[in-house]
C-alpha cells in the first residue's frame, strides 16, 4: 500500500490492481477523486512510508473503499519479449539520485535520462512530457517483470514521482 499527504494535512492511502500479465487495471484507494487529483497536479501530494504515515495520522486505513478502474488495452506491437511502460506524474526530486538508485548509465537517446541493466532486464527512465510526466519502460520476461515493476514504483515514489500506470507493449 502507498501513502501519501495531500497539501501537508491529509492522508490518502492507494495500491494498484495488477491483472496476470502484470499491468495497471485499477487503483483501489481511500478517495478516487484525490487519486485522479493528485496524478493531475503532482505538486500536491508528498509519498511517505507507512511508519511516517502511521506517526503522523495515527489509525491507517484497513480497506481502501474506492476503485478507480484504468484503461486496460494491451497493443501488440510485434512478437517480441514484452515492454511494460510504468507511466509516472510530475519530476522526480533529485535527478542524479534517481539516476544513481537505478546505476543507470548515460544514454544518447533522445529524452532518455539513463539505462539500466539487470540480468536479462532492461529498463529507461524516459521524459515523455516536459515538465509533466516520465515513464520507465522495462524490458523483461513476464516472471522478472514481476519483480522489477514493485521495485521501480517504490523507487520512482521515493523520488518524488506518482505512478499513474502500468501499461504492456508486446
Amino acid at each position: 500500500m502507498d501513502y501519501y499527504v495531500i497539501n501537508g494535512a491529509e492522508l490518502h492511502a492507494e495500491e494498484f490492481v495488477l491483472a496476470d500479465d502484470h499491468t495497471a487495471v485499477a487503483i483501489d484507494c481511500t478517495s478516487a477523486e484525490t487519486a485522479l487529483r493528485i496524478r493531475r497536479e503532482p505538486a500536491l501530494a508528498r509519498s511517505i512510508s507507512r511508519d511516517e504515515a502511521a506517526a503522523a495520522f495515527g489509525a491507517l486505513p484497513a480497506h481502501l473503499p474506492d476503485r478507480h478502474p484504468l484503461p486496460v488495452a494491451p497493443l501488440v506491437l510485434a512478437e517480441a519479449e514484452p515492454l511494460y511502460r510504468t507511466l509516472f506524474a510530475g519530476r522526480p526530486s533529485a535527478m542524479e539520485a534517481l539516476i544513481a538508485a537505478w546505476a543507470m548509465a548515460p544514454s544518447d537517446e533522445p529524452r532518455v535520462a539513463g539505462v539500466a541493466r539487470r540480468g536479462n532486464a532492461q529498463w529507461r527512465l524516459r521524459d515523455v512530457g516536459p515538465g509533466v510526466a516520465w515513464a520507465v519502460d522495462l524490458t523483461a520476461p513476464p516472471q522478472v517483470a514481476a519483480d522489477l515493476l514493485p521495485e521501480i514504483r517504490a523507487t520512482g515514489r521515493r523520488f518524488g514521482l506518482i505512478p499513474v500506470t502500468v501499461e504492456r507493449f508486446s
